[in-house]
């Protein structure tokens, strides 16, 4: 770790929450609680200038965003070795989590402004995680080189508009994971209603809750139409 993330490192720990993990069934090794660790100090050195996330967030980071962003790993799963897209990636999440605890993924994480792709590069070079790279822009700009087993998100509006970019990035049998939203019934119906139409429909939706303290959270698995 850097010298000039130590001044953080005190409050990353406090933050950090081995139990919480162990409950999802999660036991970090040594190098893993490092990188762990590594991560939540920039958060939080960043969040002063970045905004990475929100200031509010910053005493409950450790369960809010990074046990959260573990939900498609645990409740979903990932095919070995598979290929991910992660649009509007932010702060890291869900990916860096994610990486952490399956470095056998490769990611690339889609994001758009300018400060939090800084932070991300950083993210990626104190890490030294492989197969992970940045598209700084937007997703629908991209001219990918190859499709994805999964897209994902944490928080592009709608689910109609989530399942739209996400489409033609994907593979034929790939899937889609996003969290709940705002509308989140309402959006459902929609697209259940309209899944011809769309060509995409909803293949499983998983409630979980957060340490005991947030429940009622969801998150949706969407595939392509045959």
């Amino acid at each position: 770790m850097n010298n000039d993330l130590l001044p953080y490192l005190e409050k990353a720990k406090e933050c950090y929450e081995l139990k919480e993990l162990e409950r999802l069934g999660l036991t970090p090794d040594m190098d893993q609680r490092e990188l762990i660790l590594t991560f939540t100090c920039m958060i939080l050195k960043w969040n002063e200038a970045v905004g990475v996330i929100s200031k509010a967030d910053e005493d409950n980071l450790f369960l809010r965003h990074f046990c959260d962003s573990l939900q498609p790993l645990l409740l979903f799963g990932f095919k070995k070795n598979a290929h991910v897209l992660d649009i509007g990636a932010g702060g890291g999440f869900p990916s860096i989590p994610i990486r952490i605890f399956r470095p056998d993924l490769t990611f690339v994480l889609v994001e758009s402004s300018k400060k939090k792709t800084a932070f991300l590069k950083d993210v990626l070079t104190e890490l030294k995680m492989e197969n992970v790279s940045i598209y700084s822009g937007k997703v629908e700009n991209m001219v990918p080189e190859r499709k994805y087993d999964y897209v994902m998100s944490r928080g592009v509006g709608t689910l109609q508009k989530f399942s739209q970019l996400a489409k033609p990035l994907l593979n034929d049998d790939g899937h889609m994971y996003t969290f709940k939203t705002k509308q989140f019934v309402t959006e459902l119906e929609s697209i259940t209603t309209n899944k011809d139409k769309e060509g995409v429909r909803i293949s499983e939706i998983a409630e979980y809750d957060l340490g005991n303290q947030i429940s009622g959270l969801n998150l949706v698995s969407l595939e392509l139409t045959k």
